[in-house]
């Protein structure tokens, strides 16, 4: 499958190479011209948990791509109209779009401007960090769910082809983007305000408290007619804790890269959507503001 990675920082160079390994034609699309130029001069260097590759995947600006089977959506949810009208001549073409972005309310983004039919929507547990230009990291195991959102559309006959070890399909896609939410309201926030890693999040604030914040996305998530299983939520936060422990929440990441973060599609968006609701958020509504105090200084 020709697949093109939209958004390829990070998290995006992580799972693009993740498909190139697989077999997949993968193309790295972004604006990052001294990442591109990196990669372009020596290959995509992926430092895994048991290994470092060198992967030499084309990469370009989103303007040069050529005509693909899917594009990867994962750039900042605040730049979703833009990404996709820069690559606008492709979805015409009848690519299909899958969103993995992080946050809350991404397909409602994607649907204004690519048919139903193309479009699918998931999330994703694999943990990336950019070491430096052409230069990315994961680390522990990650899960990546997906589904179509119109089950007679073309993305739909595309997702049986998709489906495989680095993405699954599921219909349970739905709710587990709200669970994946959960778990970023609870775990980034709190590693921007106290300015660490995971594994310092397991050591100062612990389990309890991030679940607290996660049960609190959920029962906001339900009440839109998404019920999604705290128990997974849980046990992802516990396995975060222990397992991910040097890796910096995105968050993190685009504070010390002076870009705004995505606080509004995450806490922001729980509290809105509980106000909407006569729904009283206490702990959501609290780090969204100091998330947003931090961005104002920053």
């Amino acid at each position: 499958m020709k697949i093109a990675i939209l958004g390829a920082g990070a998290l995006g160079s992580v799972i693009g190479a993740e498909l190139h390994t697989a077999g997949h034609e993968v193309v790295l699309l972004d604006l990052n011209e001294e990442h591109l130029n990196a990669i372009k001069a020596n290959g995509l260097r992926v430092d895994w948990d048991d290994r470092t590759e060198h992967l030499k995947i084309p990469a370009m600006r989103p303007d040069e791509a050529p005509q693909m089977d899917l594009i990867i959506l994962l750039t900042k949810t605040m730049h979703t109209d833009a990404a996709l009208e820069g690559v606008a001549p492709l979805i015409s073409g009848g690519a299909c779009v899958l969103t993995l972005q992080n946050g809350l309310g991404n397909v409602e983004r994607v649907r204004a401007r690519v048919p139903d039919g193309q479009v699918l929507y998931g999330c994703t547990m694999t943990p990336g960090d950019l070491r430096g230009p052409g230069h990315v990291a994961s680390h522990g195991l990650a899960y990546t769910p997906f589904d179509a959102l119109d089950p007679d559309g073309p993305a739909a006959r595309l997702a049986a082809d998709l489906d495989g070890d680095q993405l699954s399909w599921t219909e349970t896609a739905a709710a587990q983007v709200w669970q994946k939410a959960a778990f970023n309201c609870a775990l980034n926030a709190t590693a921007l305000l106290g300015k660490g890693t995971v594994g310092a999040l397991a050591e100062h604030i612990g389990a309890d408290l991030a679940q607290d914040i996660a049960a609190e996305v959920l029962l906001v998530g339900a009440a839109t007619g998404v019920t999604g299983d705290i128990h997974a939520v849980r046990k992802q936060i516990d396995f975060a804790l222990r397992e991910h422990i040097g890796h910096k929440p995105s968050m993190v990441q685009d504070v010390e890269a002076g870009r705004r973060t995505e606080i509004e599609a995450l806490n922001g968006y729980v509290e809105r959507e509980g106000e909407k609701r006569g729904m009283d958020v206490p702990m959501n509504r609290l780090l969204a503001a100091l998330v947003r105090m931090r961005e104002n200084q920053s």
